[in-house]
C-alpha cells in the first residue's frame, strides 16, 4: 500500500468513526424529534410544554402549512398542547412518550380544535 493509499484510507476510516459516534450520541442523548405542523386554514398560536420547562418548551405562531422541527427530552414522559385561534382557545393532552428513547413526536394542528398528535420509534 502506497503512502497516499494509506492517507485515504485512514481518512476514511477517521470519517466513518466520526460518523458512527455522532449517531451514538444522538441516540442516547435522549432527544426526541418534535414535527409541530399547522395544517388549518388560518394562523394558530401554538404552545408545548413538559412537566419539566428546562428540558422543552416551544411557543409560536405557525400560519397555515407551516412546519417547525424542534429536539426534546421526555422525561417525564408526556406533554400538553395549548393553541389559540379564531375559534378560541383550546388544551390538548400530548400522547406518551417513552422516557430515554429518541422518537418523533408528530403535533397536527388541523384548525385549533382539531388537534392531533402521533408518536413514532
Amino acid at each position: 500500500m502506497t503512502k497516499a493509499q494509506w492517507i485515504a484510507t485512514s481518512l476514511v476510516a477517521v470519517a466513518l468513526g466520526a460518523l458512527v459516534l455522532l449517531a451514538v450520541v444522538v441516540f442516547f442523548s435522549e432527544r426526541s424529534a418534535v414535527i409541530i405542523e399547522n395544517a388549518g386554514e388560518q394562523d394558530a398560536d401554538v404552545t408545548v410544554d413538559v412537566v419539566n420547562a428546562q428540558q422543552f418548551s416551544w411557543r409560536g405562531r405557525l400560519r397555515p402549512g407551516e412546519r417547525v422541527v424542534q429536539l426534546a427530552r421526555f422525561s417525564d414522559n408526556s406533554f400538553r398542547i395549548t393553541c389559540k385561534d379564531s375559534t378560541g382557545e383550546h388544551a390538548h393532552a400530548g400522547g406518551y412518550v417513552t422516557n430515554g428513547m429518541p422518537q418523533v413526536v408528530t403535533i397536527k394542528v388541523d384548525g385549533c380544535a382539531n388537534v392531533s398528535t402521533d408518536v413514532d420509534f
